[in-house]
């Protein structure tokens, strides 16, 4: 029971597909493991049409409606991160000021720019695997964006900050590190070559290391790092696909 609670939560955090208002803000730091499953889950059922041959042979289109059910079924949480952490590091502030931009509901130029990289990056490497029915790669990219989020909290979780991130922060021990990796690696046997599985890693590897030394200079890590780290995970696992 306690396994299928903390999926239940975890999916009702990540996504739109778990039953909201059961979960209590404390437990989730306990949902951690249950990432790469979220994004099993997230994926399965929006390739689910494209394998089944819907809009075969029209890739873009395909890509571009697999985007949108993306951010539809996420409700936009992790690009929102990834517009915000643009803004905020393209403002050249420190510290505080850096953290003030980044709760900033307004989105500017930078942040801007981040969305459009994430989403138009997204849209073609889904189209360049969808054209060749590659399914269960873009499915690998929404498995491994969750555990590289989880790998982040964990590489970081000395730069707490108030806010969302901090409800998961304190569960990223060296266990759940261990837990989470090890059911991605089965996941991902399952899923995508040897080649492509140990690629990803080193390509999410730059980003990972440039969210670290950022979160160091500004002395913080908040959920909207998070958020930038599973777009960058998914644009990482996708791309070593190809």
């Amino acid at each position: 029971m306690t396994f299928i609670h903390h999926l239940q939560s975890a999916l009702a955090f990540l996504t739109r597909l778990g039953p909201h208002g059961r979960s209590k803000a404390q437990d989730f730091h306990k949902t951690l493991p249950m990432f790469p499953l979220v994004g099993l889950i997230l994926g399965a059922l929006m390739l689910a049409p494209l394998f089944l041959g819907l809009l075969r042979g029209q890739p873009f289109i395909a890509a571009w409606l697999l985007a949108a059910a993306n951010l539809y079924l996420t409700r936009g949480l992790h690009y929102d991160g990834l517009s915000d952490l643009f803004d905020a590091w393209g403002s050249m502030a420190q510290k505080e000021r850096f953290f003030e931009i980044m709760k900033d509901s307004r989105v500017g130029a930078f942040g801007v720019i981040g969305l459009v990289f994430g989403i138009v990056g997204q849209i073609l490497l889904f189209a360049a695997l969808l054209s060749h029915e590659r399914y269960s790669v873009v499915i690998w990219g929404f498995v491994f964006g969750r555990t590289n989020c989880v790998i982040l909290m964990r590489l970081g979780r000395d730069y707490l900050r108030p806010g969302l991130g901090s409800l998961f922060l304190p569960g990223a021990t060296n266990k759940t590190l261990f837990v989470t990796l090890a059911l991605s690696l089965v996941i991902g046997l399952f899923l995508v070559p040897a080649s492509t599985l140990a690629l990803t890693p080193l390509l999410a590897a730059p980003g990972l290391l440039a969210l670290i030394r950022l979160a160091k200079r500004h002395e913080g890590l908040n959920g909207d790092f998070l958020g930038a780290a599973i777009v960058y995970g998914e644009i990482c696992g996708c791309l070593a696909g190809l």
